[in-house]
């Protein structure tokens, strides 16, 4: 349960919510991911105040607006990466071939093009963490809502992701990114810190992890 709490996030920040088990960041996230309505007060996305809106105005605000990447992949195990990436973009009005593009275009923001023909269950968890952000961006949305992206991966394939989450948000991505490790966190520009449903900090990071010459520095 969340008490009250207030800030702002702006377009083209990278934002990491931190919190112990039970701290409410997980319903921050439903919140701002347009999974969830407040019980009280106001959600305002680019003015409009989502509290306000129907199921199905969520619905379009979720496919149009959001990605996300989940610490579970939620890959289609025996389907290539390009059908897993085209699903967000099935039901979209787009034409087949901009549809086509559009996958591609995302496939190859994560380095994946020589893989796109193989099978989810063919990659490593690293890859398969790389097509969930494909899938993610290939709807080229405002936002990127990331819940605990590395939890499955190596320190490696973790500091890839990262990257990977690092350079969407240099080409202007709004990044939100929730996780428990401080490390991980640093990636981000800023961390709110969330305690028993309140903000019990709201910093900017003086120290973010940069990527430099292919090595990993702080």
């Amino acid at each position: 349960m969340l008490h009250g709490i207030s800030f702002d996030i702006h377009e083209g920040e990278f934002v990491a919510i931190m919190g112990p088990s039970g701290s409410g960041k997980s319903t921050l996230m439903h919140i701002l991911g347009f999974l969830d309505r407040p019980t009280s007060g106001r959600f305002l996305f680019h003015g409009k105040d989502v509290s306000e809106m129907s199921d199905d105005e969520l619905a379009e605000m979720r496919s149009s607006e959001a990605g996300f990447i989940f610490q579970a992949f939620f890959l289609l195990p025996r389907t290539t990466v390009y059908d897993n990436v085209m699903l967000p973009l099935v039901y979209t009005r787009f034409p087949a071939k901009e549809k086509d593009e559009m996958v591609k275009e995302a496939i190859d923001a994560v380095g994946l093009t020589h893989r796109i023909n193989h099978t989810s269950n063919q990659l490593s968890g690293g890859e398969k963490q790389r097509v969930a952000i494909a899938r993610a961006i290939v709807n080229r949305p405002l936002v990127v809502f990331a819940d605990e992206p590395t939890g499955n991966l190596d320190s490696k394939s973790g500091q890839q992701v990262m990257l990977e989450l690092e350079e969407l948000n240099d080409r202007g991505r709004t990044i939100i990114l929730v996780t428990h490790e401080k490390y991980t966190a640093e990636y981000a520009e800023r961390i709110i810190y969330i305690k028993d449903g309140l903000v019990t900090s709201d910093t900017k990071v003086s120290d973010r992890h940069r990527a430099k010459d292919g090595d990993f520095i702080k």
